[in-house]
């Protein structure tokens, strides 16, 4: 089982980010949380070096880094990409809402 899924609709996206922002090839996918205050938590996605703290795993032929104290804040997860009123992004969704 994986910790996290993408939707065709991500894998495309980082595909293209990659390409367009000329992300260099020992980037991985960083997973995470970006945590403002212990109550003000947010999931991050973002192109980053894996660190001696990280974790790395294959998901969909990406490779993805991730540290082991933040797993519980996303696993289960599946990433989509999508446009919704005009803003295009990547979305975290619980998996049981995935149609």
């Amino acid at each position: 089982m994986q910790l996290i899924e993408f939707t065709q609709a991500a894998i495309a996206a980082i595909g293209q980010y990659k390409q367009t922002l000329l992300i260099p090839g020992d980037y991985a996918l960083r997973v995470g949380i970006r945590q403002k205050n212990a109550q003000d938590k947010g999931l991050l996605i973002g192109f980053d070096t894996k660190t001696d703290k990280d974790r790395e795993m294959d998901v969909d032929g990406i490779k993805v880094i991730y540290n082991a104290g933040q797993v519980f804040f996303f696993a289960g997860m599946i990433i989509d990409y999508g446009e919704q009123n005009g803003r295009k992004g990547f979305k975290f969704v619980e998996k049981a809402f995935v149609k």
